[in-house]
């Protein structure tokens, strides 16, 4: 017994090593038990109640560490015990993985968990029999969103093999089949919880104010009506729009992207998100020359393919922002997704990784 229990312990920590940055969640749990035949209990379900606490691992995976409790009534179905009733509470600390098919909409996903669990049984005798006992849980479900809040729900089915030698004579393994559901409320600062980054367009440079005549009675020309005098244009014949420096030369707008997050797995933004797209349109609509490409990125976590087209849906998201508010598709190159082959800082970081995951508008 001490050498199963060992086991699961070693499992549950090889486990929790393998877990990536991405955004925490919390899940209170509520369920049913639908018991094996073999624990000769009063009941064939019992209710199910449980917490958990979960981190998103890269787009597709999470790692969700998790207590539940049920109070089973052992009757009288204990053979020879007809006017006995007693309690069986088991208490199961479990490390489950799971792993979504689908990014929006309802996600199906298939799970696995090891874990232990404590037993304290009340015999007919009067005498107590607890200890600990290896679980594993196999099952599936489906996730969904909650209306248009962070929070998301999930209903599942898991099969549990209770390997528990100590209950009954004759038995070292039960079979128990449960049906719960969870509500998961996101906290803590995240990956991918995750961020695409961000767009706040802020021009390095803008037109320069109109020169001031100083105490004369001429009026100084500005041909090209790009806001600086011709005597002082060194790059005359700008286009109307262009920004300019204070001699007259065209000058780079940067629009960074840095800032708009969607949440894990998703491609819908924030509004946070929104509001610092807002500044970009404003940007754009303030030099109506300026073209810019859009293009999205992810960080290293999960496949090539998934992350191409994760990137690409981001940065479509964008790009019908932009031309909703009014911004000419023509003026806007793509949308276009690089996936993880473009990093701006290294992915072996929960911090570089976070700033690996943006879109950007690149001047064309």
């Amino acid at each position: 017994m001490k050498l199963k229990s060992l086991c699961a312990l070693i499992g549950l920590g090889l486990i929790a090593g393998s877990v990536q940055a991405a955004d925490w969640y919390v899940a209170p749990t509520v369920g049913m038990s639908f018991n094996d035949d073999d624990r000769m209990i009063s009941t064939d379900e019992t209710v199910l109640v449980g917490i958990g606490i979960g981190r998103n691992i890269g787009e597709s995976s999470s790692l969700e560490f998790a207590a539940d409790y049920t109070d089973r009534n052992l009757g009288s179905n204990r053979v020879g015990f007809t006017d006995y009733d007693g309690g069986f509470q088991s208490t199961a600390l479990t490390a489950t993985l799971r792993h979504f098919f689908r990014e929006d909409g309802l996600r199906p996903y298939l799970l696995a968990g090891l874990g232990v669990s404590q037993h304290d049984a009340d015999q007919p005798d009067g005498s107590d029999n607890d200890g600990w006992d290896p679980v594993f849980d196999v099952g599936g479900g489906v996730m969904g969103k909650l209306g248009s809040s962070n929070f998301s729900w999930r209903a599942e089915v898991a099969y549990r093999s209770d390997f528990d030698d100590q209950s009954i004579r004759n038995q070292d393994n039960f079979g128990d089949l449960i049906l719960r559901g969870s509500l998961m409320i996101p906290f803590g600062s995240g990956g991918d919880s995750g961020p695409v980054e961000t767009t706040e367009v802020v021009p390095e440079a803008t037109p320069a104010d109109p020169v001031e005549p100083a105490n004369t009675q001429q009026t100084l020309v500005d041909t090209d009506g790009d806001g600086v005098a011709d005597e002082a244009d060194k790059c005359p014949g700008t286009p109307a729009g262009t920004p300019v420096g204070p001699d007259g030369c065209e000058q780079a707008v940067v629009i960074d992207l840095r800032g708009v997050n969607f949440a894990f797995d998703k491609s819908d933004l924030t509004p946070e998100s929104i509001a610092i797209l807002d500044q970009a349109v404003e940007v754009l609509t303030q030099y109506p020359n300026l073209k810019v490409e859009v293009a999205g990125h992810t960080d290293a976590v999960g496949t090539d393919q998934y992350n191409q087209g994760l990137s690409e849906r981001r940065a479509k998201v964008v790009y019908n922002y932009l031309t909703g508010k009014g911004i000419a598709a023509d003026r806007l190159g793509g949308p276009n997704g690089y996936g993880e082959s473009k990093p701006i800082d290294t992915n072996e970081t929960a911090e570089g990784r976070a700033r690996n995951r943006r879109t950007e508008l690149n001047k064309q």
